[in-house]
């Protein structure tokens, strides 16, 4: 009876918890400087709700400009696992320890001070 109790009431705090449900998606920042530009793109997606893991996939693309001069693009995809916490409301990537956090409000995600807009 106690674990039957346990489970209703951490299946209830998960479907309450509006961090969790607005995590899914995709986030985006971009940046130019004389030296060039970057467009960043993190999507997140469920992989196991049970466990609150997330598939984290992030695609970066760095258009260089040296001397005035368009350099050849540099792209990077990196694939990793996240784990949300409930308690402090982040998600760590399980691979580097990196902590996102998230705005709801404004429908941001932090790394560090990297700020990323979720697309609607």
């Amino acid at each position: 009876m106690l674990i039957l109790s346990m489970l209703v009431i951490s299946c209830s705090n998960q479907s309450s918890d509006q961090t969790l449900a607005f995590i899914p998606g995709t986030y985006v920042r971009t940046g130019a400087t004389e030296f060039g530009r970057i467009d960043d793109t993190i999507s997140l997606q469920i992989q196991n709700i049970h466990v609150n893991s997330f598939l984290i996939e992030r695609r970066w693309l760095y258009k260089r400009v040296l001397d005035g001069v368009k350099q050849e693009p540099e792209y990077r995809i990196t694939l990793d696992q996240g784990i949300y916490d409930p308690q402090t409301k982040l998600l760590q990537n399980q691979k580097n320890l990196r902590l996102y956090s998230f705005d709801i409000k404004k429908g941001i995600l932090y790394n560090n001070t990297t700020v990323y807009h979720k697309l609607k």
